[in-house]
């Protein structure tokens, strides 16, 4: 393998670090998830998302319910965002989406939930970098092209709606939702 494989297989899971992150600090705490969001923000290397891990001890069950629970002042989900879109159109493309590169997670959210849409970024990253360790560049290609449509046309409409509706909200949230909705790009 080329030495400048190996660096773009590093890059790609740490962005699969990122994302992953990002997707729990959008869960609702649990009491295992403070200690897995500082597990796994020493994997992560930017700057704005660990600050928003560091953050997170702002992060209640009470709150999440207040704010995204059922009658909560925003909606995590996708589906609140699409305007006159069948919701049940989307819900089939992001089913069509999951099952097109085997993502099966550990949920308790529905699949338009913006953490297990961030959850499946990072997996994506995941699956890029592998496809690039094994220099598979067809694979790589349709990896990315899929990410990339993924994070622009599902992950950014949802952190966008969601950031114009909040308010009175932890610092970290907010900042995480701003993360999703422009994400810094791979190298």
């Amino acid at each position: 393998m080329k030495i400048t494989s190996d660096f773009k297989t590093q890059d790609l899971v740490a962005e699969a670090a990122a994302w992953r992150l990002a997707s729990l600090l959008l869960e609702r705490p649990r009491p295992e998830w403070k200690s897995e969001i500082l597990q796994l923000c020493s994997e992560v290397t930017d700057g704005k998302l660990s600050s928003c891990a560091r953050r997170a001890d702002q992060g209640t069950e009470e709150i999440y319910h207040r704010l995204f629970g059922p009658g909560g002042t925003v909606s995590p989900r996708e589906v609140s965002y699409c305007g006159f879109e069948d919701p049940g159109r989307l819900m089939a493309e992001l089913a069509s989406f999951y099952q097109a590169f085997s993502f099966q997670p550990r949920r308790e959210e529905p699949i338009d939930h913006i953490s297990v849409e961030a959850g499946f970024a990072g997996y994506l990253f995941l699956k890029e970098a592998y496809a690039q360790m094994r220099q598979d560049p067809e694979s790589v290609e349709i990896t990315k092209k899929a990410r990339e449509r993924f994070t622009d046309e599902h992950i950014g409409r949802c952190a966008r709606g969601m950031i114009h509706r909040l308010s009175d909200i932890p610092p970290y949230l907010g900042d995480v939702l701003l993360w999703l909705a422009d994400p810094p790009q791979p190298l």
